[in-house]
């Protein structure tokens, strides 16, 4: 018996350490403010054609973000196209809020926010969550998860005239990451028109 609980104090010790790490580093990632801005570019549907380029930025603290799109020349096209159909872009960018309701937070995620790593505290960070975007007069919404060796997420948007269901996967290539994203259109209401687009963006 005496053995029993000998070998049960550096046992329940070590479990103690662990939850003591697990809510410090909780309570530390809720109170770390983060920030990121990068350039971004969408590639042409048309050979001979340049890439439309812009900025994204986010930023937050703990589970509550705030993310934006801006691109610049695209106030300069009517109607602003995408595949052919309208995206209804205006100079005020896409504006969203997400949320990130679990997180697996390592003690490399908080060494590498505070180092400003803030791609690599992304990509090597379990969690998961949900977000919200809005731009001119269409809004839109999804979700996203990350196990730490793939990032996933699904979008939806509703425009104008048009509607836009699918996915995305972001990967890290070098200095910029991609997002794959794989997606349907269709004009609203006529989802027997839906066609299908698979593309890669650069952020």
């Amino acid at each position: 018996m005496r053995k029993i609980v000998l070998l049960s104090v550096p046992l329940i010790f070590i479990i103690v350490i662990v939850l003591g790490v697990e809510v410090f580093d909780e309570a530390l990632f809720s109170i770390i403010p983060y920030n990121y801005t990068s350039y971004t570019s969408i590639p042409s549907n048309r050979s001979g054609e340049g890439s439309l380029g812009g900025y994204y930025s986010i930023s937050g603290q703990g589970e509550e973000f705030d993310f934006k799109m801006v691109f610049p020349e695209a106030e300069e096209f009517e109607p602003h196209e995408e595949n052919g159909t309208k995206i209804c872009y205006n100079e005020t960018g896409i504006i969203g809020k997400g949320h990130i309701n679990s997180i697996d937070i390592r003690w490399d995620t908080i060494s590498r926010l505070l180092m400003g790593d803030f791609r690599g505290a992304v990509f090597k960070t379990p969690f998961s969550g949900y977000y919200n975007v809005s731009c001119a007069r269409w809004n839109g919404s999804g979700n996203f998860s990350n196990n730490g060796n793939k990032f996933n997420g699904t979008f939806q948007i509703t425009g104008v005239k048009t509607f836009f269901k699918g996915n995305f996967t972001f990967h890290l290539q070098g200095n910029r990451i991609i997002l794959h994203a794989i997606y349907i259109y269709y004009p609203k209401g006529e989802p027997w028109n839906a066609k299908r687009v698979e593309k890669d963006y650069y952020i």
